[in-house]
């Protein structure tokens, strides 16, 4: 080789080695500065899920929960005989002059991480003897799940009032299956679930994919195969990219995830845009169709739907920095359709003035004791304010609702 090319060679050569070192310093920002490592699509299940699932198969149960064929998993701790987060029994129908309120929705409804007696939904039957409060939430539900307990469990205590929790981040949850391909956050999870679709205007169920014991010998013996075909209904596993050979190569590494922050961020299916929820987005019509059907059916089933949402952590940092809600455009097609709402957040902020993020969160961002307690006064204000603290007036609203639906 001449020498003249031997130079452009090795200047091509240390020019490709600068390109990679650069690209693998902007993977390393990305993942330290922006939240965004390289992680590709789950391919096969980790040795912490194999184990959980081989035990899982031995026991008959999870960890923590148990696997439910149509509803993906229901708790098992702290569990009354009905399953619901009480150390108490309910009779089937309420005394007469007390009003039962059913609760449905996820961990923020559940009150996780704290004490039962510092649940909301406990403080709030304190602070009111009036009103008794039956909790159904569970632990990293989805709406969807909320709402398929509530067709199941929903009319078996003859509530007056259904609480439709709702957590600001579980419109995420409602395009996802399987909770892995959606965050790390839950690498130990072996349970899927079923989530809707929309056809037309129409919500279609698609039913938990793993619900039986063979499924889940399945998944163990073929993880690839199947994890592959879950995907296909997971918006998170479709919008994120495969494991390749060529990932070694911090460039191409750069690259894939450079493309799916694009498509999280800006995509026309993305669910947020700028943090804030996208209404063109699947996962915004589904969330909203999924509250307004659920809303609906408790005011057919002569029950009175107050919509309950929760802002996570995320939210009540953006609230301290007087950003906007990312949830804002939720609330408002809710209330643009009349429905009943309570926005959590409105009690929280007067407490921002005195108090760290910090006096307000446990583990996960769930609510503490204190917010708990502040979460549960303002509840009961609004159900003062709409005389809904007596069977007589929820029993006025339910016919008032009814008719306004019906026009």
């Amino acid at each position: 080789m001449r020498p003249r090319a031997s130079v452009i060679v090795v200047f091509a050569a240390l020019l490709y080695v600068g390109f990679e070192a650069l690209a693998f310093c902007g993977v390393l920002l990305l993942e330290h500065l922006r939240n965004s490592p390289y992680a590709p699509n789950l391919s096969k299940l980790s040795a912490e899920q194999r184990d959980s699932l081989q035990r899982f198969l031995a026991e008959g149960r999870g960890q923590h929960v148990d696997q439910d064929p149509v509803l993906g998993w229901v708790p098992r701790a702290e569990a009354n005989a009905a399953g619901m987060r009480d150390d108490r029994e309910y009779a089937p129908v309420p005394p007469p002059d007390m009003v039962r309120i059913e609760a449905f929705g996820d961990s923020f409804t559940y009150s996780e991480d704290v004490a039962l007696a510092d649940s909301w939904t406990k403080r709030l039957a304190a602070i009111d003897k009036a009103l008794e409060v039956l909790n159904y939430g569970v632990g990293a539900y989805g709406l969807d799940q909320a709402y398929l307990r509530y067709r199941r469990v929903g009319a078996d205590y003859a509530p007056h009032i259904v609480f439709i929790g709702y957590m600001s981040e579980n419109i995420a949850r409602h395009v996802n299956v399987f909770r892995p391909f959606y965050s790390s956050a839950y690498r130990d999870v072996i349970f899927t679930k079923p989530r809707f679709v929309l056809r037309g205007d129409d919500l279609v169920l698609l039913d938990n994919p793993i619900a039986s014991r063979e499924d889940h010998e399945r998944l163990l013996r073929d993880d690839a195969a199947v994890l592959r075909a879950l995907g296909e209904n997971d918006y998170h596993y479709r919008i994120r990219y495969d494991a390749q050979p060529m990932d070694v190569l911090p460039s191409v590494r750069l690259v894939k995830i450079l493309l799916h922050r694009l498509r999280e961020s800006y995509g026309p299916d993305a669910i947020f845009h700028d943090q804030v929820y996208n209404p063109r987005s699947e996962a915004y019509r589904i969330t909203l169709k999924l509250l307004d059907s659920f809303y609906r059916e408790a005011v057919a089933n002569g029950q009175l739907p107050v919509i309950v949402v929760f802002p996570d952590l995320h939210e009540q940092q953006r609230s301290r920095q007087e950003l906007p809600r990312g949830y804002a455009p939720l609330l408002d097609a809710l209330h643009a359709r009349g429905l009943r709402v309570i926005d959590v957040m409105s009690a929280l902020e007067p407490l921002q003035a005195d108090h760290e993020i910090d006096d307000l969160v446990e583990k996960w961002g769930h609510f503490s004791p204190l917010a708990n307690d502040t979460v549960a006064r303002y509840i009961d204000e609004r159900l003062r304010a709409w005389a809904l603290t007596s069977p007589a007036g929820v029993r006025a609203a339910v016919v008032a609702e009814r008719a306004r639906l019906q026009r």
